[in-house]
């Protein structure tokens, strides 16, 4: 009977907790939202794609990340907070000569959340160029074997904010004349860790802009017509 009774006061316990928003010590979990993203289907090719996810704690701390705001704003806000959770790295080499190089760094601050793009390209001829990370990190002499992009949930080419797109479309980035181009990208798709993990695959730039697959060809579905890579690099764990 006791313990039919201990049971009856936890359950409510934790219905009085929920309900009045208040965090009591001992319940498991609170303090965290439940995320569903999704990914629209595609007629005759894909069916909706769901991925549910539990806003996790942050690397290497004991303590959850504070819980006030927007989720979007608390993510941003995290920049600055004391853990660098983690990071990769990687070098662009020039492909056939093209004299592109640059050091990109990718940093996630937590797990399942946005991964910041930051570092330097040189040698970019002036305008747009695309960004992409490919399939696979093969990579020797040259760009050639690096794969189509990184899609991992299938879907037609797009630009980094829309709804279907491959998990490594990650937009354009703008050359200046006779300027070092500073990158800082931040984007929600791409992971260091699970099934969206960019890490051992390859980043390159691509000789030409991204279209976002809006131009209505077949190249435009699948690469955004960006042309082939003139800078590509692995992507591999900094620390």
């Amino acid at each position: 009977m006791n313990l039919r009774l201990h049971a009856f006061m936890c359950q409510m316990l934790w219905i009085f907790t929920v309900l009045n928003s208040k965090a009591v010590t001992g319940a498991p979990g609170y303090g965290r939202n439940l995320i569903i993203k999704a990914l629209p289907p595609i007629e005759d090719y894909q069916s909706n794609v769901y991925e549910v996810i539990m806003e996790p704690y942050l690397y290497g701390l004991g303590e959850p990340y504070p819980i006030t705001g927007d989720r979007s704003e608390k993510q941003i806000d995290l920049a600055g907070y004391r853990t660098h959770g983690l990071q990769a790295i990687a070098y662009l080499k020039a492909d056939e000569g093209s004299g592109v190089e640059g050091t990109l760094i990718f940093t996630q601050v937590v797990p399942n959340g946005p991964v910041t793009i930051e570092g330097n390209v040189t040698g970019l001829s002036p305008g747009l160029h695309g960004l992409h990370i490919h399939q696979a990190g093969s990579i020797k002499d040259d760009c050639l074997n690096i794969g189509p992009h990184f899609i991992a949930y299938y879907g037609r080419h797009g630009g980094p904010r829309d709804q279907i797109r491959h998990v490594g479309d990650l937009g354009n980035i703008k050359a200046e004349e006779n300027t070092i181009l500073n990158v800082k990208i931040v984007d929600h798709l791409i992971s260091l860790a699970g099934p969206r993990s960019i890490v051992g695959r390859a980043i390159a730039v691509s000789s030409s802009e991204d279209d976002y697959g809006r131009a209505g060809t077949e190249d435009s579905a699948v690469n955004g017509t960006s042309g082939p890579a003139v800078a590509c690099g692995v992507i591999g764990y900094f620390h």
